[in-house]
Order: C-alpha cells, then structure tokens, then sequence
C-alpha cells in the first residue's frame, strides 16, 4: 500500500476509532480539527469568488460612471517635461512628472494647469489626458481590464488570508495538544516512577 493510501487509512482510524483503537482522544480531536480546516477552506473557496464578483460589479459601476462623467482630452505642454534620464541602479527611466500645459475644457473654454508629462517631452508637444465637466484634469477611467484584475485580486487575496487564518488557528491547536499530551506524559511517568519507589 503507498505511503499516502497508509496515511489515509491512519487518519480515518482516527476520525472513527474502532473497539481496539489506541488513539487518544487528543488524536482524535486533532484528525477532527485537521478535516474541519480542509472543510473550512473548501468552503471559502465559493465565498472568496462571491467576494472577487462583488468587487468586479462595484468596479465596472465606477468605469461606467467615471467614463459618463469625464472625457479624454488633448494638453499642450507649455515647457519642457522631465529630462530623458536613467535613475537608480536598476537602470529605470524616470516617470512623468508634473509640467505646465494648456488644454480646452468641455465648454471649449481654455485651461492652464498641470499635468503629467513623460520623461524626454517637450514645450509644444501633445499629452492625452482625461478632464471633468468643469474642465479640470482628472485621473483616467478604470478600465475594464482593470477591474478584472481587482476582482481576481480581491478574490484571491480573500482566499489567501482565509486560508493563512485557518493554518494559524490547526497550527496553534495542533502546539496547544501537543503540551497537553507532553503534560499528561510527563504525569503518567512521575506516577510510574512513584509506584516502583513504593514497591
């Protein structure tokens, strides 16, 4: 028999102990423990999905309200952007920084702010950017793949830490049964030692 089918067989002993069975009932209350995590965590699974499909609706009800409110938009840049230059030992381009630049807002009235501008840009080039009703600049939409991945995120995350909770708790209760077999062990051989003392 492999080795995996004796540990099976082992553990359903335990789970349900016949007439001549020697395990304790510490063993049995661990096997139990051990089949009320593998249940748990099987449980959480249509859970954390449930969770990561909550997450995807609120997600694609913020793109749509995001994308009825805003629209995309053209900036000029007013002067040069961040210089084309590597940063840091990892040999990264530095990220767009803030650059004085003018847009049309949605009222077709002019605007004068700030935007992010890429490393390498100059005075007089193009930046898209996405602007409200009152013409300010905002952050683009979510996109919709985006909001996959948060869902998928979210759900995974959940399942995660349900399943770092519940290895937490089996490897807790397994170190407490662990002392209160060590305990009862320790008694059992100072009574032992005591009866010969006596005999």
């Amino acid at each position: 028999m492999a080795p995996s089918a004796n540990c099976l067989v082992r553990w359903w002993h335990l789970l349900v102990p016949g007439r001549n069975s020697v395990a304790r009932p510490s063993d049995r209350v661990q096997a139990w423990l051990v089949l009320m995590v593998i249940l748990a965590a099987l449980v959480a699974i249509p859970f954390s999905a449930a969770a990561g499909s909550a997450v995807y609706a609120a997600q694609q009800h913020q793109s749509a309200r995001e994308l009825a409110e805003n629209r995309p938009a053209t900036a000029t840049l007013l002067a040069d952007g961040p210089p084309d230059s590597v940063t840091g030992r990892s040999g990264e381009v530095s990220g767009p920084r803030p650059t004085d630049a003018t847009w049309l807002g949605s009222d077709g009235a002019r605007h004068i702010g700030r935007v992010n501008a890429d490393a390498g840009t100059h005075r007089g080039d193009l930046v898209p950017i996405w602007v409200d009703r009152s013409g300010a600049v905002v952050p683009a939409p979510l996109s919709a793949e985006a909001a996959v991945v948060n869902a998928v995120a979210a759900a995974v995350g959940l399942y995660f830490v349900t399943c770092l909770a519940l290895g937490l708790i089996h490897g807790s209760s397994v170190f407490a049964l662990n002392r209160h077999r060590a305990r009862k062990w320790q008694q059992e051989w100072y009574a032992e030692l005591g009866k010969k003392a006596h005999s």
